[in-house]
């Protein structure tokens, strides 16, 4: 019974609710257009207008907050993406640059083999003592390319030395500027003749010049084309560019004088030389 009773005073209360608000309603329907009910709404309205410009720009500043999150990690994108589009152009032309430098090394070369009465190989080169104290360079062609031990080496600028191993695809070439390299040469101009030969270091000796000849400063010295010793032959052709002259050192009770000779070739920087194929 209590439930019974409990039950009844709840759907008497649901009843008496909907009636008031079903009142509520009416009086507001028919009163809407009343002095007092519009003046409440305007009131009510103008109470509600801060409240919803708050809601309003806190909306608009929470959706600028996100749209700028958006865009930093759009622009953080595209940033990445730049870096590595220039990493990559800067690659590009790096490989550009070389294969201009190649390919200007390699016209040159092609000039100098021309003028030459020899077959030729041209050869990279692979490997040097960066120290410069053992004087040589090894290539990359070897006896499968025709190289053969005594061949001369040249680059477009003069003498480089000549082969001294030869192996199936590599081959040691021994630098002017050896100690144990020795050659016949001439000075241009004076035609004086003398004997070069390397040192430690970046310059070469030419002893045998007669006290009478003219040798001076600046002289251009070539191969001689003469053989040394039991030589028949000179092993390295006439009129190659060996280098210019440094300096003459006299002696006064010597029949001969010396000259100091810088090499026509930078010998630390070579990149590609020619093989010329002297030996038979």
């Amino acid at each position: 019974m209590a439930s019974i009773g409990r039950t009844r005073r709840a759907q008497n209360g649901l009843v008496r609710s909907f009636a008031v608000l079903f009142v509520v309603s009416s009086l507001l329907l028919v009163l809407r257009n009343s002095d007092p009910v519009r003046q409440l709404a305007t009131m009510g309205t103008e109470l509600l207008v801060p409240v919803q410009r708050v809601l309003a720009d806190a909306g608009i500043t929470s959706n600028r907050f996100f749209q700028a999150i958006s865009e930093i990690e759009r622009l953080r994108n595209d940033n990445a993406d730049l870096h590595a589009e220039v990493d990559r152009l800067t690659l590009e032309n790096v490989r550009l640059r070389e294969a201009a430098v190649a390919a200007q090394q390699a016209a040159r070369l092609g000039d100098v083999a021309k003028t030459l009465p020899y077959k030729t190989v041209a050869a990279p080169v692979i490997a040097r003592d960066p120290s410069n104290i053992l004087a040589g360079i090894v290539l990359g062609v070897g006896t499968n390319d025709g190289v053969k031990v005594n061949d001369v080496v040249v680059s477009d600028q003069g003498l480089v030395g000549r082969v001294s191993e030869a192996g199936p695809s590599y081959s040691k070439v021994l630098l002017v500027t050896d100690p144990s390299s020795t050659l016949s040469a001439l000075v241009e101009g004076s035609r004086a003749t003398g004997i070069v030969h390397g040192q430690y270091g970046d310059s070469l000796i030419m002893d045998w010049l007669l006290q009478t000849e003219a040798v001076k400063p600046g002289d251009v010295v070539v191969t001689a084309g003469l053989g040394l010793g039991d030589q028949v032959r000179s092993l390295y052709p006439k009129g190659l560019v060996i280098g210019k002259v440094l300096q003459v050192q006299n002696a006064e009770a010597a029949a001969y004088q010396r000259a100091i000779i810088a090499p026509a070739v930078d010998l630390r920087k070579l990149e590609n030389v020619l093989v010329v194929r002297t030996t038979p």
